[in-house]
């Protein structure tokens, strides 16, 4: 990589029904929502949330010291 490129910044992309779930994807989950798209391949997922950095939804199953 020459010193004029950038690495591309790493962004993860959820897809969902209504554009208005992207916002609040980003606030339950403290993400840094970048954009909306269109998603055009998908006719039941029309929407894709991209959210800067490496975002996975919590595994609500994981066992706890707790089970």
């Amino acid at each position: 990589m020459s010193e004029d490129q950038q690495p591309e910044p790493v962004t993860s992309n959820h897809s969902v029904t209504e554009r208005w779930r992207c916002t609040a994807m980003e606030k339950k989950y403290s993400w840094r929502l970048l954009r909306i798209e269109r998603n055009q391949n998908n006719p039941v997922l029309k929407w894709d949330c991209i959210f800067n950095g490496k975002t996975e939804f919590p595994d609500y199953m994981e066992e706890t010291e707790e089970d």
